[in-house]
């Protein structure tokens, strides 16, 4: 096996830089063992994990990408990387994987800092992070009115039902959804997408407002809190709920729609 090295590139992003780096690495036999690639705001940061053969001198290929780094005005970090470090990290990639969903009509960084920190809370590790929307335009706002972000995630939850309750809690507070699910084979083929309305295309919770025309809006609220603190399951609570509202008429629903 030969030396493990992590190439990192950073800087303003044009095209044909992939192209440029990977040739350089192909002329000596390179096998990448990894590699990723972001862009925001036309500036990139490229990943890649190589194996050079043990019959190639690194020094040489350690110049030739430093050379085109700096005739590209780029950033070059290269490290080394332990054997044994990069097998635990093989390893590593047999853990549950999970994806995080938050959609709203902005995205701030409380919003995000919220969402992160419960993730961190559960010891999970957020792999990557990818926006699902457009472009926010400060022109014309109405182009792309709405914000959404998926984070990937690996590793097993502290607690499940608590993770949910605080997203719950979250995204009441905070006025956006979060959709949270195990990613698998099965999420991929999935074609229809539902998500909760409240406080998102819409300022108001539903439930809430019917339970106040059923005359049960405390009750209601107790029983949500309590599923936002984890103590009881979400499909538990919405049972509750849905169950004080027995005896609501037609008439009084369709004021609030």
């Amino acid at each position: 096996m030969g030396d493990l090295v992590l190439i990192n590139i950073t800087g303003r992003d044009r095209k044909g830089l992939d192209a440029k780096f990977t040739a350089i690495l192909a002329q000596y036999n390179v096998t990448i063992l990894d590699i990723g690639q972001a862009v925001i705001h036309e500036h990139i940061s490229l990943g890649i994990l190589a194996e050079i053969p043990c019959s190639q001198d690194f020094s040489l290929i350690f110049k030739d990408i430093l050379f085109e780094g700096h005739n590209l005005g780029l950033t070059i970090d290269i490290k080394p990387v332990d054997h044994e470090n990069y097998e635990k990290w093989v390893l590593a990639q047999g853990k549950e994987r999970r994806i995080i969903t938050i959609l709203g009509r902005t995205m701030t960084a409380h919003q995000i800092s919220s969402v992160a920190s419960v993730i961190a809370e559960n010891d999970l590790n957020i792999d990557s992070i990818t926006r699902l929307t457009g472009r926010r335009s400060f022109v014309n706002p109405d182009i792309s009115p709405k914000a959404s972000v998926q984070f990937s995630v690996s590793g097993t939850p502290v607690n499940i039902p608590q993770m949910r309750g605080k997203f719950m809690k979250i995204s009441q507070q905070a006025g956006i959804d979060i959709s949270f699910h195990v990613d698998n084979i099965y999420r991929k083929n999935r074609k229809l997408v539902v998500f909760d309305m409240d406080s998102t295309l819409i300022q108001a919770e539903v439930i809430v407002e019917l339970a106040k025309l059923a005359g049960v809006g405390e009750e209601v609220d107790k029983i949500t809190e309590s599923a936002m603190r984890g103590e009881i399951d979400f499909k538990e609570s919405f049972r509750k709920r849905v169950a004080l509202l027995k005896g609501l008429q037609q008439e009084q629903i369709e004021k609030i729609t």
